[in-house]
């Protein structure tokens, strides 16, 4: 189902801010009960994190990585020796396509399940009204009798101020981009978003090092967890630089070798990228969720109850966007 250019009502019983999985699952439930629903997604492709630059991709990567541990450790089994060679560029179109097909999925399952959707970007004009900017800058209002905040996150990068040269370097959204395998990567994060990208590309033959500030990666989790797979990491090849942070990146603009220096006594470490995987930040600006009164943290996530409702009686919010479980990527 190809986006709408209008609404094709006065009023609509659910609109829903956001096209990713969390806003698929409420839309076409609703709308299997009888509901008139919209949905505004202002990238222009259904799908959201998980399906675009996050579980999905994630996992076509780690198969593709998992196979050439596979292939390594064949011999163990009397096989004659193999030591794989991936190819990244051809991988990537068909690993791409993959992706295509769910998103385009996802837009034939609203055409079945009658849920309308509108491509542009969402933002509350009062309680019951969605302003949509479509791309070529015309705006129309939906209004609905309940709302959904369902605008996921995206990947942080740290400021200019606090790192310089911050700017230079990629995301997670930006490892699913890239054309090529790098060579020499620097990941920034001790989180699974860092530890998963590390041991993909450290598998598939890329020198990998992380930057860490403490001693263990996933830090959050089981002390015993830590550990273990720290140790299991480093003994795989992945070089992580404990207590560490990074103090500048040098460079001449995006895609070009690097210079990350760090604040210990270690030498500037070369690489063709530093990829930040430092936390999620919500997409919640520019929503207009200040004039409805909307209630967020000092993060920007939005705060609801255990049914996920906001402080505003008809408006609700489900996904990244809360800041309590982000799963993605």
């Amino acid at each position: 189902m190809p986006p709408v250019s209008k609404p094709s009502a006065d009023r609509y019983d659910y609109v829903i801010i956001g096209g990713g999985s969390g806003a698929s699952g409420t839309a076409r439930r609703a709308a299997s009960y009888g509901k008139k629903v919209a949905v505004v997604e202002a990238t222009g492709v259904l799908g959201g994190c998980c399906v675009k630059v996050g579980c999905i991709p994630k996992k076509i990567m780690w198969y593709a990585a998992d196979m050439a541990d596979k292939l390594r450790n064949a011999s163990g089994y009397n096989y004659s020796p193999i030591e794989p060679k991936f190819d990244w560029e051809t991988f990537k179109p068909r690993r791409d396509q993959y992706v295509k097909n769910l998103t385009e999925a996802y837009a034939r399952n609203f055409g079945k399940d009658g849920v309308e959707y509108h491509a542009g970007w969402g933002r509350f004009k009062d309680e019951h009204t969605v302003e949509v900017t479509r791309p070529d800058g015309s705006t129309y209002d939906l209004n609905a009798e309940y709302i959904c905040i369902a605008t996921g996150s995206r990947p942080a990068v740290p400021s200019e101020d606090s790192i310089p040269g911050a700017k230079l370097g990629i995301t997670s959204d930006g490892f699913f981009e890239l054309e090529k395998q790098p060579k020499k990567v620097v990941i920034v994060g001790a989180g699974y978003i860092a530890l998963e990208l590390a041991g993909v590309l450290n598998a598939l033959g890329t020198e990998t090092h992380m930057a860490i500030r403490g001693e263990t990666v996933l830090r959050t989790f089981d002390p015993m967890i830590q550990t273990v797979i720290t140790d299991w990491t480093e003994h795989t090849g992945v070089k992580i630089h404990k207590k560490t942070k990074v103090t500048k990146v040098e460079g001449t603009k995006v895609g070009e070798p690097v210079t990350v220096h760090l604040d210990s006594q270690e030498a500037p470490i070369q690489a063709d990228y530093v990829l930040w995987a430092v936390g999620r930040e919500p997409v919640t600006e520019d929503c207009g969720l200040d004039k409805v009164g909307v209630k967020v943290d000092p993060k920007g996530n939005v705060i609801v109850d255990e049914w996920q409702a906001t402080n505003v009686p008809n408006i609700f919010s489900i996904g990244d966007c809360q800041g309590k479980a982000l799963l993605t990527p």
